[in-house]
């Protein structure tokens, strides 16, 4: 739960998440809507009171794949307004690129890997084909190939999505 905001009908929230490359794929969260629908965000999630951002980010981590990692570089901020379910939401995402401290679990053959928390899966989605997906927020589809592409050399950027 994230700091409220005084006004009703509107939410703040800060969300902190990691970037797991493994060879030429990054791990995500897979979501299905009960349509049907596909959506794929990275592992992580809202940051608690009094709680460090890496802090947050490795047990957000460790809670949905059962994976030890680590933050390590700050890739991008993100301030992310939009209505959620009615609230119009302005989020602040941390996305950092994360150490792996065990080994990274054998996928099955759609990239998928074990995971802890019922209501997600957890998917390698090749970095050549994150645009096929329903990736969010929609900047990761097109700067997480670029970025790694570079090796993720360049220094953390500064994103605002404005939706509705």
């Amino acid at each position: 739960m994230g700091p409220a905001s005084p006004e009703p009908g509107r939410d703040f929230l800060v969300r902190i998440c990691g970037i797991l490359s493994h060879g030429d794929a990054v791990l995500f969260e897979e979501n299905r809507k009960p349509g049907g629908e596909v959506a794929y965000n990275l592992p992580g999630g809202h940051l608690e009171f009094g709680e460090t951002l890496a802090l947050c980010l490795s047990r957000e981590f460790y809670e949905e794949t059962g994976l030890n990692v680590e933050a390590d570089k700050l890739m991008y901020v993100h301030e992310y307004v939009w209505d959620n379910r009615g609230v119009r939401t302005h989020e602040l995402g941390f996305y950092f690129l994360v150490d792996l401290s065990s080994e990274f679990p054998t996928p099955d053959a759609d990239g998928r890997i074990p995971h802890r928390e019922s209501h997600v899966g957890m998917r390698l989605l090749r970095l050549t084909e994150l645009r096929r997906h329903r990736v969010v927020p929609s900047f990761l589809g097109d700067l997480l190939p670029e970025d790694a592409r570079t090796s993720f050399a360049h220094p953390p950027r500064h994103l605002v999505t404005r939706e509705g």
